[in-house]
């Protein structure tokens, strides 16, 4: 099979992984998106760090990497969907808590963070394979 074959059976994964690199882009451009005030450090603070973006830097590496070679090692598939669900559940919750902490309403980043984790585990659950 082509790369495009492959990234035409694939094209939600590869979605998925240009969503997850949105969100590094989105916390290199809005640096200290959870910064708080002293004396209350929390998690939160780290979480648009550049450790943090390499993780996600990973993640959605191993998406891309999926989608355009189809790679069939035995456990490749279930640990990138298994990133690529922790890693949107972990940043609806911490958009969730931040939201929470500021007082506000549910946020943009919240919600498309719900959505974006709502269709992953859909396309896990109901998807072609």
């Amino acid at each position: 099979m082509t790369m495009y074959e492959h990234l035409k059976n694939n094209r939600f994964w590869f979605w998925d992984a240009l969503r997850t690199y949105g969100l590094g882009i989105y916390f290199i451009i809005k640096h200290n998106t959870f910064a708080f005030e002293p004396p209350q450090p929390t998690l939160l603070d780290v979480l648009d760090d550049p450790p943090t973006i390499f993780m996600l830097a990973v993640v959605r590496t191993l998406a891309l990497v999926y989608s355009l070679w189809n790679v069939h090692s035995h456990y490749y598939k279930p640990l990138m969907t298994g990133l690529l669900t922790f890693v949107w559940l972990f940043f609806m919750i911490a958009f969730g808590v931040h939201d929470f902490g500021t007082q506000r309403y549910i946020s943009f980043e919240s919600m498309y963070a719900m959505f974006v984790l709502g269709s992953t585990i859909f396309e896990i659950v109901i998807g072609d394979d």
